[in-house]
């Protein structure tokens, strides 16, 4: 079943919160702590969805991103922004990852998702109020002239190759 209702994502959240929560009592806390990423992450598309970006749209982390960053400025939610990205670090790539941090600073983390989740839904209310489609057109733009400049790229790459051929056949034929 794909999710794309704002309250399904929503209650999605909260869900896999829970079972983050579960595995913390069992202390398999490298998987919670991915649980609890997971949430965050669905909380991320909620707030998309309710600024009118489409749920396919959603699971696109590059384009999808860049929104969110922007919603999330626009909105004044900056310490929210700087909360996920915390999450982001710690949880998903430190504690799942990596399996750097020790336990007890993994359980802070995953605890402090909760009030992260709550805080969330707040912004979903704000988020209602907007229409973000526009920031979906520039990050899509965006993409798309990131593809342009590193084909082009490639293409000076060829060219500064064949110039260097051409010097070393030059430098051949007069020294030899």
């Amino acid at each position: 079943m794909k999710i794309m209702d704002i309250n399904d994502l929503v209650l999605e959240a909260w869900n896999i919160y829970e079972e983050a929560k579960k595995l913390l009592e069992k202390e398999d806390i490298r998987d919670a702590a991915e649980k609890a990423w997971l949430a965050v992450e669905t909380m991320r598309k909620a707030i998309l969805v309710a600024a009118k970006i489409p749920y396919e749209e959603t699971k696109k982390v590059s384009i999808a991103l860049p929104v969110f960053n922007n919603i999330l400025v626009a909105l004044g939610e900056k310490e929210l922004l700087d909360k996920y990205y915390t999450f982001q670090s710690t949880l998903h790539s430190s504690a799942f990852y990596e399996d750097l941090l020790n336990g007890e600073v993994a359980i802070i983390y995953i605890t402090e998702v909760e009030k992260w989740l709550y805080e969330a839904e707040r912004v979903i209310d704000k988020a209602s109020r907007i229409d973000a489609t526009k920031f979906l057109e520039l990050a899509k733009r965006r993409l798309r002239i990131k593809s342009e400049i590193l084909s082009k790229s490639k293409e000076l790459r060829a060219l500064r190759i064949q110039e260097k051929t051409i010097i070393e056949s030059i430098r051949s034929r007069i020294s030899g």
